[in-house]
This record gives C-alpha cells, sequence and structure tokens, in this order.
C-alpha cells in the first residue's frame, strides 16, 4: 500500500506518453466512425458529420500527431532513464532511478533528494 501519493518523473513522463497514445487512436477511430455513419444514430452530428472527408481528415491527422508524439515521449523518457542514478529508497529498500537533484521513488512514491556527496549505484 502506497503512503505517498506522488509518481517519480520517469512515470509521470510515460503516463503522459501512455496516455496521448490512447485519446489519438480514439479520435482516429472516430473520425473514420463518423465518416462510416457508424455514428449516425447521434442527433444532428451523426446526419451532419456523415461521410464529412474534411472533419475524419482532420481526426486523423490529430490522432496521428498524438500518436506519434507520444512514441517521442517514450523514447526520451527511454534515453534518459539509462543516464539516471540509481540510490536505493530508504522506505522500500528497492534501487529507483532519479532525475535531477529532486524526485520520487518509482515503487513507493517517498520523496528523494539527491544530495552531492551521495553515492549512487551505477549497473552497467
Amino acid at each position: 500500500m502506497k503512503k505517498f501519493e506522488r509518481l517519480s518523473k520517469i512515470k509521470r513522463m510515460r503516463t503522459w506518453g501512455n496516455w496521448s497514445m490512447v485519446i489519438g487512436i480514439l479520435l482516429m477511430y472516430t473520425g473514420y466512425a463518423f465518416f462510416a455513419g457508424y455514428l449516425d444514430f447521434i442527433p444532428f452530428l451523426g446526419t451532419l458529420l456523415k461521410g464529412s472527408h474534411v472533419f475524419m481528415t482532420l481526426l486523423l491527422i490529430i490522432g496521428f500527431l498524438l500518436t506519434m508524439g507520444s512514441t517521442v515521449m517514450f523514447m526520451i523518457s527511454g534515453m534518459v532513464s539509462t543516464s539516471a542514478p540509481q540510490v536505493q529508497c530508504p522506505s522500500c529498500q528497492k534501487v529507483t532511478k532519479m532525475l535531477g537533484k529532486e524526485d520520487a521513488c518509482m515503487f513507493c512514491g517517498q520523496p528523494l533528494r539527491l544530495e552531492d556527496g551521495q553515492p549512487q549505484q551505477n549497473r552497467t
């Protein structure tokens, strides 16, 4: 059970990437569903947007850009994660990665602070 409600910076980046991927895919499916007439039971909008090339193209482009943006976010979080120093959490005793001087444990959410002289565990 978590004592703290704080997310680590790497987890936060991955969460944003995951949600933007889901929203992007849903936007693309919604654009196609309106175009194909699957959503014509919706009053006014369904009949107005049925067969609309412009609306479908707009949603497909926005969804594609969100999906590509999330891919870039995952790439950046992966590159940052490989060079992040590893420290041991004082609460759960697990090794976690830190970005910057202050971060939270990836497992329990304990706020951590990296001191200048603090030893770091570097795994190769």
